[in-house]
Formats: structure tokens, C-alpha cells, sequence
């Protein structure tokens, strides 16, 4: 007997997880150690100082039993952090289901959602699924959101707008005045995607007093240095709040996972410390390798870098760097990048690893 299958999920373009570390070392015959993911956007190494706090809270924590639902107290550690209302804050398993859950709320068989190409592509995936089609506006030739463009691709079908700022793969930042204008003029909800916002200081969530169609997704996945921990959140207006509450899913966060967070809002200097550094470094890493010919490197306020080859071209340096340990983000044509790699931000150590293999890879094909 065969299943039957949503239609949407047949023809469903699936999103490209990164392998496991465990997968590549036993791939290039290295050992776990020898492998560096320059691939995932996250910190190089967990908060030990974060962890002994919490071996120390374990044999209290409840985990006999569901979390609190509404997750109130990470919330009001949140509200204070960010200078907003605990009510405009919903808790989420990482910023992934806090995108499908916007997804589910506003996209119907159909229907569209819009951002501008190149973006996260895990934003097509979850309207997909729902049966919508993602349309992707142009952005400008230094990757910046072109926002007339964006405008021009509205529609009557179109339901819900995507602006990733810092931008996931490109690195740069979207102006707070084009965001405004979008949600002035496109009549649809908009969600801006800050994952990376620690990484610039910048934010747009004091603007949901103002909007109620803005909604602001952030993680703890990236600066925190707490991607393991799938922990992430919405701010948006009261109303909106309570509208996508009626989505979202009780007790996906365990209650270790809300500790933590709890932990890592209650010791900001960590955080502070993470950001200070891995700003540092990724301006070393810029400068580093814009000396290196062919290679375009772009400016970045996120936590990573994109790099446009030209000797060698993108495949064959991923190709080459990949039996050396070293792990790129590629991309396929249809993105825009087929001829880019993205390298996160890691160690010095791991950063000047990755400069001196590719001074090698141009210097073997001048």
C-alpha cells in the first residue's frame, strides 16, 4: 500500500544540512581534532565557565517534568536584556522553529513569501512545505537590500516578507530606514532575521511598539556560543505575540536547555568577551586574505565571511581545502554564489590555518 503525501512535500526542495563532524573525519581518514568547521556559523569551543554553572544547578533541575509552558522566567531575563515587554517575547527551539512557526501562521497553499536573493535558503523550505513559493527579489551588486526591488515583487498573493540583517551568507547589514519603509508600504508581516545581530549591535526591536506586523527573530545559537542548546525567541507586538503563540508547539525546550540560556543572560560579560574577539579576528581574517590574488573578499558584520574565487574556482578550493580538513559552506549556482565560499570565524590558530591554505592554492595556480 502506498502513502499518501502532501503535494508539497513531493516536490519540496529540501534544505542542505552541513555533515557531522563525525561523518567528514571518517570521509578524509582525519581524526575528529583535525577537522575545522569554518562551515556553521557557530563559536569554535562551548562556555566552560556557563557548563560549571549549570553542573552546579543539575540535581535541582526538574527534568521529571515539562518546563514551564509559557517559559517565563527566560522571558523576563530576555525582556531585560533587550529593554522590551515580556509579552513581546515568545521562546522558540532555536530560530528554525521560530521561522516555521511564522510560517505556519501567515502562509496558506498558494501563496508567497518574498526576500532578496541571496538569503538564508532555509526561509523557501518552510513556506514550501506549506504549500507557498518563495519569490526572491534581486538584491544590489554589493549584496545590499535593494528595497524598491523588493516593493516592485509584492503581490496580492504575497503573505509574509524575509530581511536577513546581518545577511546569512553576505554578511552585511540591512539600513533601518529600508526596513521601516517595507513595513510601511508591503502590508504584509515582516520578519527580520538578527541571528547575527550581536555581532554588529544593531537591532531593530525597539520598532514593535510601532509596527505590529515587524517580527524580530534572534538565537542563542551564535553569539552565546550556544547552538547545542537550540534555544531562540520572537519580539514582536503584544498582539502579534498572541497570534503566533497559537502556533507554536508547548514544551520543545527542555528544561536543561532553559537553564542555560537563563545562565547566559545572567553572565553578559561572557557574551561580551565572545563578540569583542570574534570582531576583532574577523577584521585579521579581512585583511588577511584581500591581500591573496583572486580572492574577493566582502566586508562583513556577522560572524563569518564570504569569499568570490577566481584562482582556483570555488569548487576546486572547496575541493582542496575539504582533503586538508578545512570545512567551507559552498553553494549551488542557483544561489548566486556558485562561485563563493563562506568561512566562519574560529580560533586564531584555525583562522591562520585557513589563510595559509589558501596562499597555497593560489600560489600553486599562478
Amino acid at each position: 500500500m502506498s502513502m499518501k503525501i502532501r503535494e508539497a512535500v513531493k516536490t519540496l526542495r529540501p534544505y542542505q544540512w552541513e555533515p557531522s563532524t563525525d561523518e567528514l573525519s571518517k570521509k578524509l581518514g582525519l581524526r575528529k581534532e583535525q577537522v575545522l568547521r569554518f562551515d556553521t556559523n557557530t563559536m569554535p569551543s562551548p562556555p566552560k565557565e556557563l557548563l560549571s554553572k549549570l553542573a552546579e544547578l543539575l540535581p535541582g533541575l526538574g527534568v521529571n517534568d515539562y518546563p514551564d509552558t509559557s517559559y517565563t522566567q527566560l522571558r523576563e531575563g530576555l525582556a531585560k536584556y533587550l529593554g522590551r515587554r515580556v509579552e513581546q517575547l515568545t521562546v522558540t527551539t532555536g530560530a528554525d522553529e521560530a521561522l516555521d512557526i511564522v510560517a505556519k501562521t501567515f502562509i496558506d497553499p498558494g501563496t508567497e513569501a518574498l526576500a532578496s536573493k541571496p538569503t538564508y535558503s532555509f526561509y523557501s523550505t518552510i513556506v514550501e512545505v506549506m504549500g507557498g513559493r518563495l519569490v526572491l527579489a534581486p538584491r544590489r551588486e554589493d549584496f545590499s537590500e535593494d528595497v524598491d526591488a523588493l516593493l516592485e515583487a509584492c503581490s496580492r498573493q504575497t503573505r509574509l516578507v524575509f530581511i536577513c540583517s546581518p545577511n546569512n551568507p553576505t554578511g552585511n547589514l540591512t539600513d533601518r530606514s529600508d526596513i521601516m519603509k517595507v513595513l510601511e508600504e508591503s502590508g504584509c508581516p515582516l520578519v527580520v532575521d538578527e541571528s547575527y545581530a550581536e555581532f554588529c549591535g544593531r537591532t531593530v526591536v525597539d520598532l514593535v511598539d510601532a509596527y505590529e506586523n515587524l517580527i524580530v527573530i534572534r538565537t542563542f545559537s551564535k553569539a552565546f556560543s550556544l547552538a547545542g542548546a537550540r534555544v531562540g525567541y520572537m519580539v514582536a507586538h503584544e498582539k502579534t505575540v498572541r497570534l503566533l503563540n497559537k502556533v507554536r508547539p508547548p514544551n520543545s525546550l527542555s528544561v536543561i536547555s532553559l537553564a542555560l540560556a537563563g545562565l547566559a543572560l545572567e553572565n553578559l560579560e561572557l557574551l561580551r568577551r565572545n563578540v569583542q574577539w570574534v570582531t576583532e579576528e574577523r577584521e585579521r581574517l579581512i585583511k588577511a586574505l584581500q591581500v591573496i590574488p583572486g580572492l574577493q573578499v566582502y566586508p562583513s558584520q556577522a560572524n563569518f565571511i564570504l569569499i568570490r574565487f577566481k584562482t582556483p574556482p570555488a569548487p576546486e578550493a572547496y575541493r582542496r581545502l575539504l582533503q586538508q580538513g578545512i570545512v567551507p559552506r559552498s553553494f549551488d549556482e542557483a544561489s548566486g554564489l556558485g562561485d563563493c565560499l563562506r568561512f566562519c570565524v574560529r580560533t586564531p590558530e584555525e583562522n591562520q590555518a585557513l589563510i595559509n591554505a589558501l596562499e597555497r592554492l593560489v600560489t600553486e595556480r599562478l
